[in-house]
């Protein structure tokens, strides 16, 4: 593990470590001043420009003040190199260790253009969510045809940020539209595997029964599996998953039907003004 000093403030990092197909790495800082103190990582690919990934933060030790955050790299193709450093920003000011040498041949900066680049999606969690059978619809009304699913026992999540039980309380409320989308809207809790404030998510999204499905579905009628689209948020006081209070996350999935159960993964979208 390495380790930088400033100001009587510390970073400690570790070298990457592959987990679940991911370059993940751990970062130390400390003693921390606030809450609020945050860690970017500063990536630089073959030496070139760099940019920022968000760390998230994971525990705190409340003998020694370290805070300890967590973060993936990107992925780069095997003729290539990735260089790395984290940065901290604590009471308003930076931490930095600064790049180990300067990139060689490196040229002058020119003015730059603000230029277009794809997000970079980082795998938050696998979801398993289980409903009771009886989806109670509603028949036709002027506003569609109604369903509410009751999320029961067995629900899991699993991914490199965030590992628990979804608790067999709330469910989905859903209206199909007579073109076959379903509009989606779900509460839950995560019991999450660290500390003991569970995790309230609300999810909205769409779920594409086929053009036929909203007759189909009138006629009592379901196919076996439909593709979803999903927007969760998510709300809780724990302080080990307080960085989710700020996330806003893209899920992808499948509702099957033939066993009632809606599988998705959620993502994390950084752009460029994510820095």
């Amino acid at each position: 593990m390495r380790e930088f000093t400033d100001r009587g403030v510390t970073l400690r990092w570790s070298e990457a470590i592959n987990a679940d197909g991911l370059n993940r790495v751990l970062v130390e800082a400390g003693p921390a001043v606030s809450s609020h103190d945050t860690v970017r990582l500063i990536c630089s690919e073959n030496g070139g420009p760099e940019r920022a990934i968000r760390g998230w933060p994971v525990l705190r030790d409340p003998q020694t003040g370290f805070q300890q955050f967590t973060a993936i790299l990107p992925s780069v193709i095997q003729e290539k190199s990735l260089s790395w450093r984290p940065v901290l920003t604590s009471g308003g000011r930076e931490y930095d260790p600064g790049p180990e040498e300067a990139p060689e041949a490196a040229a002058p900066p020119t003015p730059a253009k603000p230029s277009a680049q794809s997000p970079v999606l980082e795998h938050v969690a696998k979801f398993v969510v289980p409903f009771t059978s009886n989806f109670s619809p509603s028949g036709e009304t002027p506003d569609g045809i109604w369903l509410h699913f009751a999320i029961k026992e067995g629900g899991t999540v699993e991914g490199p940020h965030l590992k628990g039980t979804i608790e067999p309380i709330g469910g989905d409320w859903m209206r199909v539209r007579s073109d076959g989308v379903g509009l989606l809207h779900a509460k839950a809790l995560i019991k999450p595997s660290t500390g003991n404030a569970p995790i309230l998510f609300e999810d909205t999204g769409v779920c594409d029964f086929g053009p036929d499905g909203y007759a189909a579905l009138a006629n009592g009628n379901l196919p076996a599996s439909a593709p979803v689209r999903l927007a969760p948020r998510y709300l809780t006081s724990n302080p080990h998953y307080s960085w989710m209070n700020r996330l806003q996350g893209f899920g992808i999935g499948e509702a099957s039907l033939s066993d009632i159960t809606l599988r998705f993964d959620v993502y994390s979208a950084k752009g460029t003004s994510d820095a």
